[in-house]
């Protein structure tokens, strides 16, 4: 009866391992060639004399002056 518990958590081990293994084989293999999409994606961005600056947009708008926006005046 030892024998058998013992063969049973052995497998166990084993059969997890192996998957946690495959996992990590299969998250490395597709991470490997993200870094030379991201120098294409780059490159495709920056080739027509376009920056970062130019290609993402501006959170920033112009702001209109206090002077032109008219406050009430009934007091």
């Amino acid at each position: 009866m030892i024998k058998k518990s013992y063969t049973l958590n052995v497998s166990i081990i084993l059969g997890v391992s192996v998957v946690l293994m495959l996992f990590i084989f299969v998250l490395v293999a597709h991470h490997r060639g993200i870094s030379e999409r991201v120098r294409q994606d780059r490159s495709e961005l920056l080739g027509a004399g376009s920056s970062v600056a130019d290609s993402v947009p501006s959170a920033e708008k112009p702001v209109e002056k206090a002077a032109a926006v008219p406050t009430p005046s009934g007091r």
